[in-house]
């Protein structure tokens, strides 16, 4: 198979894409996003991982708004990393790469999309967990151990479910939403209360698109 990133440097692109967020990463990380990137792109034909095959594009969209999320993060962070509806790894491969600390937790229905992840986790990070399911409350959860960190990037009705899973925040917990700017105001309503909007970060080249970033409401 053709190797997708020929011609593109993409180890030293990442470097130069932590950097631009705010981190340094080391060669473990980006050896273990390198791992994930090759394999969405070697798998979308069959899987229909992404529409965005493009190099350059590729980098940005997927891992260097991974990338923007981990730099969100305390250095220190530790704990249980739930990503909601997980689809290609996007945030949470590249944010565990860089968190070690954090043991993941791959959301994701699909089946085929489910078994790529559970793949891709073992072949990169040597850990990690993928729950094959639909989970839209907490009683759809496995165990009641604590989030330290939620995400959630492209996964649908997520104005309904993210507030609901919110309640399984750790005390010091952290939730990050990508999405536009409806969240300003569908985080005014009665369910979205047990969450406290603490930072709005821009996204790099998207226009009216943010990383959300809430702590767990008093």
């Amino acid at each position: 198979m053709n190797d997708p990133f020929d011609g593109f440097d993409l180890e030293t692109r990442i470097e130069e894409r932590a950097v631009r967020a705010g981190l340094r990463i080391g060669s473990n990380a980006i050896e273990t996003i390198v791992t994930h990137a090759r394999a969405v792109l070697e798998h979308n034909e069959r899987l229909h991982l992404t529409t965005v095959v493009e190099p350059g594009e590729f980098l940005e969209r997927h891992i260097g708004e991974s990338l923007e999320g981990a730099a969100l993060l305390d250095t220190r962070v530790r704990g249980r990393l739930v990503d909601l509806g997980s689809g290609n790894g996007y945030p949470a491969i590249p944010i565990a790469a860089i968190h070690r600390r954090l043991e993941v937790v791959c959301v994701e229905a699909t089946e085929t999309k489910a078994t790529f992840l559970s793949d891709t986790l073992a072949a990169g990070l040597g850990q990690g967990t993928v729950w094959k399911k639909q989970v839209q409350r907490p009683g759809d959860f496995e165990d009641t151990t604590p989030i330290r960190v939620l995400t959630s990037r492209a996964m649908g009705n997520w104005e309904r479910i993210f507030p609901r899973i919110a309640r399984l925040l750790a005390t010091d917990g952290v939730a990050l939403l990508w999405a536009g700017q409806a969240v300003k105001e569908i985080a005014c309503r009665e369910s979205w209360q047990r969450l406290d909007l603490v930072a709005r970060h821009p996204i790099p080249q998207r226009a009216n698109s943010w990383i959300w970033c809430f702590r767990r409401g008093r």
